[in-house]
């Protein structure tokens, strides 16, 4: 023990910080010094949550943060808030059950219900105390669940405003309606995330988000989705949150997540973006293509010009990105377009890139656009890649084969890869495909995680029926489970991978029933390697 001691302080943290949290209570009662440092990770993050199984518990929880001095008071610096309503944390299978029993019965599972208990008396007492009490708090992960009273919403917000500094808010809108929700009561934000819903999206969300980024200067990392499609007078923009910002003195804007936001690239936008390194763009809405059929002419006609605004088409933005020259280290996008494509091959660099479905009605296009991927835009970036996803949604050129292995090999630095497989070139006899790929996974040195997933068969796109899909990806899974487990005997260097297929992972064990030797088996104890 007196050796352990004697290492530096931040090395005794790095590894006390990998036991157990059962192990770190047994350790504080060693000494003063390894007191101080596992009670700080013990209770460095604080959860605030809703019991249904104990729901006398938060009340205890806020009653003692907000009238003794607490450890937690101390040391937390991160705080979680997981909802205040019966049921938030139960399935749907559960919650419809709860409904059918009688008012005041008693759940076998739950304990009493949850509306006997007086808890929103002793949550409404304590909880703005008991927030304002963490007063080292930096970060603040808030699920705002759909059947949370809305007085909560008013007490938390008032209570983040006192934490001197909290500079990370992230939020997940469960649906609940959220007009109680000033954002703009907040400053001096470094990170902000919100994904979710809510019924008044703009008008609860984004005008005081706006607010909230034009007073937090030193905002990095903005991650802002919206869970639904916007249409009409919901459409939310960039603009609306960045047009703001005074010209002079933009943000330096690193991270920047958008879903079913509308974005356009201009004058006004881009100063922020210079020192952009990562981009996530799903769902990119622009209605000037295709507007709601749900509005009348007028309404179409304001929303059009609207859209013209503030508002571009995939293939703009990654213009604009070209012209302007961000070039970006991480990306994730289904905007997979020929300037998209463009945009990749005029630089080098790229570290990370997740790829969903090419936008496109037919296979041909969508082989073109794959082709020219893998044959001139992934050997830009094959020195730099630690990560690559590939998800189309029908097989062809995307998928792995022949055609992508040489660029494949390249990607020396590579540690994560997740590439579909194309049915028709399955053929284990021949060692080809899930084999082949197996192989390519032995070839790179650094390569950790291989997922290996399934994708719909070319004839079945636009196809009217489910069935036809169901049934070719059972097939497909099936087959990549048992290509999987017949592969070997392996290398010593597989210990260090992890096969992820569409039935679980698989790591390299010994397996002496398939003639001893190394092969990729279940991860689960015990569990048998081929169920799908």
């Amino acid at each position: 023990m007196l050796d352990f001691l004697s290492l530096p302080p931040e090395l005794i943290e790095k590894i006390t910080n990998e036991l157990e949290g059962i192990h770190k209570k047994t350790l504080r009662l060693t000494c003063k010094l390894l007191n101080a440092i596992v009670e700080h990770q013990l209770f460095a993050n604080i959860v605030i949550k809703y019991s249904n199984y104990q729901p006398d518990l938060i009340c205890e929880q806020l009653e003692a943060l907000a009238i003794r001095s607490t450890t937690a008071g101390r040391h937390a610096r991160s705080l979680e808030i997981r909802g205040f309503s019966p049921d938030s944390h139960l399935g749907a299978r559960s919650r419809s059950r709860s409904v059918e029993r009688a008012r005041g019965s008693r759940s076998r599972s739950r304990g009493p219900l949850a509306e006997t208990h007086q808890s929103n008396k002793g949550i409404l007492t304590y909880l703005g105390q008991a927030i304002s009490s963490l007063s080292k708090v930096q970060e603040v992960w808030w699920h705002i669940g759909v059947n949370d009273p809305q007085w909560a919403q008013i007490v938390v917000m008032d209570s983040l405003v006192s934490l001197p500094f909290l500079e990370v808010l992230r939020i997940s809108l469960g649906g609940a309606p959220a007009s109680s929700l000033r954002l703009e009561q907040l400053t001096n934000m470094r990170k902000i995330a919100i994904a979710g819903y809510c019924a008044d999206y703009r008008q609860d969300i984004v005008a005081g988000l706006g607010t909230l980024i034009l007073n937090s200067p030193q905002l990095t990392y903005l991650d802002v989705g919206f869970k639904g499609r916007a249409n009409g007078n919901d459409l939310s923009t960039l603009h609306d949150l960045l047009s703001d910002v005074p010209p002079e003195s933009p943000l330096a804007l690193t991270h920047l997540a958008l879903q079913n936001w509308g974005v356009r690239l201009d004058s006004v936008i881009l100063p922020n973006l210079r020192s952009l390194e990562t981009l996530y763009l799903h769902h990119n809405v622009d209605t000037r293509s295709s507007p709601p059929v749900d509005l009348d002419e007028a309404a179409i006609e304001e929303l059009v010009a609207r859209t013209a605004a503030c508002c571009s088409s995939n293939d703009e933005i990654w213009d604009a990105l070209r012209e302007e020259g961000i070039w970006l280290k991480e990306i994730s996008t289904d905007g997979v377009t020929a300037a998209f494509l463009d945009y990749l091959a005029s630089y080098s660099g790229l570290q990370k890139l997740k790829l969903s479905s090419a936008p496109v009605n037919d296979g041909l296009a969508s082989d073109k656009l794959a082709m020219q991927f893998y044959d001139e835009v992934l050997p830009r970036h094959a020195g730099s890649m630690v990560s690559l996803e590939i998800t189309p949604e029908y097989e062809g050129k995307w998928c792995f084969g022949r055609h992508n292995c040489a660029s494949l090999l390249h990607c020396t630095n590579l540690e994560t890869l997740k590439i579909h497989i194309n049915s028709a070139e399955i053929n284990r006899a021949k060692k080809q495909d899930v084999w082949t790929l197996l192989e390519i996974a032995d070839d790179l040195p650094h390569l950790s995680h291989l997922t290996i997933a399934s994708a719909d068969s070319e004839s079945n796109r636009g196809g009217r029926s489910g069935n036809p899909s169901i049934g070719h990806i059972y097939r497909v899974n099936k087959e990549i489970t048992e290509s999987v487990t017949t592969f070997g005997p392996l290398d010593a260097s597989a210990i260090s991978k992890v096969i992820t297929t569409p039935a679980r992972d698989y790591v390299a064990r010994s397996d002496q029933n398939a003639g001893g030797g190394l092969w990729y088996r279940s991860s689960m104890s015990g569990g048998s390697h081929l169920e799908l």
